[in-house]
């Protein structure tokens, strides 16, 4: 070879070895919550062939939605899904997230106020002078607010006990509290496995979709942009798969997140149809209407004003994955 030939050939390898260096350095990280389309995705493993390809996607479990977009609005995070509640909390505290995505939620059963099976309250309105466990900011939070109202109540009629779901579970059982404001899996596992039984559920209350919300900045960088698009692409491929495939989903529940068989035969049933779309311009006002009624409940610190600034639409998720100019 000559000395042309090979300069040639070293500048091309460092070329090649300089690209690779800077595709692989985009890591993507993911923040997650037990059940729901981005652990079916985890599970299933689909995200690990896009190493090749620059991006590395990472994982990160959380109990509850608003832990996850605290670390989200830190940069820990890249994407999140979580209920109706915690963008609002974060939104109104100045987190610079936006909204990408919509589960639209097809249950009126998946979360409820619970109380022990042998307890005196029969009715929401019994729930007066009680200490109630709630994650504060999530989905059960706002929940708790509309099951009250229900019944002529507010949050200064009861002692809202700030609980995650481990700690609100002992508490359950030990009778720290009266009652629990929970979601599934937990509410599953705690009827099952303590002997709580339903007070209310979503039931003529209507119900709290899920969304899935990114920090500003991944949309500011092309290459974590892209790795988002990727991500909502193959999340709609495993919803699209999970509805499908119930008893595997079922079974990778189990395996991925030591949830017992029987609790995820009951809860699963309850998420199908899975769905992910575009986050839409119509999809503001539910948010709106609940910034609005935790202001007047006065546990949000200030107005949250929803609009451009807060959601952007993505193209349709599995459509745009040809155009990113991956394998």
């Amino acid at each position: 070879m000559t000395t042309r030939l090979r300069s040639a050939a070293l500048t091309l390898t460092a070329l090649a070895l300089g690209a690779l260096s800077t595709a692989q350095a985009v890591t993507f990280t993911i923040g997650y919550q037990k059940g729901g389309i981005p652990n079916i995705l985890k599970a299933r493993g689909t995200l690990d062939r896009y190493a090749a390809q620059g991006i590395d996607f990472r994982w990160v479990l959380f109990t509850a939605g608003p832990p996850l977009l605290e670390a989200a609005n830190a940069g820990a995070v890249d994407f999140g899904s979580v209920g109706n509640a915690p963008g609002v909390f974060a939104l109104a505290g100045g987190a610079d997230l936006k909204y990408v995505g919509v589960t639209v939620n097809n249950s009126d059963t998946t979360e409820a106020v619970i109380v022990p099976k042998n307890s005196g309250i029969q009715k929401v309105s019994d729930l007066k002078g009680k200490r109630i466990g709630v994650a504060r900011g999530s989905s059960a939070h706002a929940f708790l607010y509309s099951v009250l109202r229900s019944a002529g109540l507010t949050f200064k009629d009861v002692t809202v006990v700030p609980l995650l779901p481990p700690d609100a579970r002992p508490a359950f059982e030990n009778g720290s509290i009266d009652a629990w404001v929970i979601w599934d899996p937990f509410l599953t596992t705690a009827l099952q496995g303590s002997g709580g039984r339903v007070l209310r559920d979503h039931t003529g209350l209507g119900r709290g979709d899920n969304y899935h919300l990114v920090p500003g900045s991944v949309l500011q960088n092309p290459e974590k942009k892209r790795a988002l698009q990727v991500l909502l692409a193959e999340l709609e491929s495993a919803a699209n798969w999970a509805n499908v495939n119930r008893q595997t989903v079922i079974n990778q529940f189990s395996d991925e997140l030591g949830i017992p068989k029987s609790v995820l035969a009951v809860t699963v049933p309850k998420s199908v149809p899975f769905n992910i779309r575009p986050f839409r311009t119509s999809d503001l006002k539910p948010l709106q209407t609940l910034a609005v009624a935790f202001r007047e409940a006065g546990v949000l610190p200030r107005d949250v004003p929803f609009g451009p600034q807060t959601y952007v639409t993505l193209p349709a998720f599995r459509a745009a994955l040809p155009t990113l100019g991956l394998k």
